[in-house]
């Protein structure tokens, strides 16, 4: 996991963190009665979806457990697809946790002010019918960051593991917002690759018979016969 630090003065410190605890406490409450869900980009024909436990390729151990069941839990509440199991999803939604990452802001003492967590996750969604697995049906870049108060001499501090619960929550509500109201990812030459190859080796000319030479029997002479 890679941390970082940033050192700030006395005073400022203690201003940084009052300003930061207002705003993570009085932002959600200002902002309730303006959310309005965003229109769904997703086809009309995907209803079921089905999640598979996230593979982790970061070095936070153990991350994929909690984020898949927040996940399924996120879609749940939104309401709008249904979870199921894999023979009855209309889709797979497959992830990866490609990146996590803290940095921690501290005084010029060293103590811990401000943490800040960041997360990247890589999601797809398969055909859960598609026995060749050329390309996804859609693929998204879906990141995620929380601050959260680790200042030990605070009523509001909250511990590293409060901190990664909250990130894990955000990139959940932000995989399932990216899947029903996003925009997917520019398709990969990878994939558009693979694809052709596909066509060429299935394209049905490929199974029909051509003759470059007419079989034509050899006319017989005259004088022969």
């Amino acid at each position: 996991m890679a941390t970082s630090k940033l050192k700030l003065s006395g005073r400022a410190a203690l201003m940084f963190v009052a300003a930061l605890g207002f705003l993570i406490y009085s932002a959600p409450q200002a902002d309730a009665a303006k959310l309005v869900p965003p229109g769904r980009v997703l086809p009309e024909h995907i209803k079921r979806v089905y999640v598979p436990e996230f593979k982790n390729l970061s070095r936070g151990y153990g991350l994929q457990a909690n984020l898949t069941l927040y996940v399924n839990d996120e879609f749940m509440s939104d309401g709008r697809l249904d979870v199921v199991q894999n023979g009855r999803a209309d889709v797979r939604v497959e992830g990866k946790i490609k990146s996590f990452k803290e940095v921690v802001a501290s005084s010029s003492d060293n103590i811990p002010l401000i943490s800040t967590l960041e997360m990247v996750c890589l999601v797809e969604l398969w055909d859960p019918y598609d026995t060749d697995r050329l390309k996804p049906i859609a693929s998204y870049t879906v990141p995620a960051a929380v601050q959260y108060v680790s200042d030990q001499r605070r009523s509001i501090m909250e511990t590293d593991t409060d901190g990664r619960d909250k990130l894990l929550r955000q990139m959940a509500r932000n995989v399932v917002q990216a899947i029903i109201t996003g925009a997917p990812d520019p398709e990969k030459a990878v994939y558009k690759k693979a694809a052709e190859k596909y066509n060429q080796r299935n394209s049905p000319e490929q199974f029909e018979p051509v003759m470059t030479k007419p079989k034509y029997p050899k006319p017989i002479p005259a004088d022969n016969q």
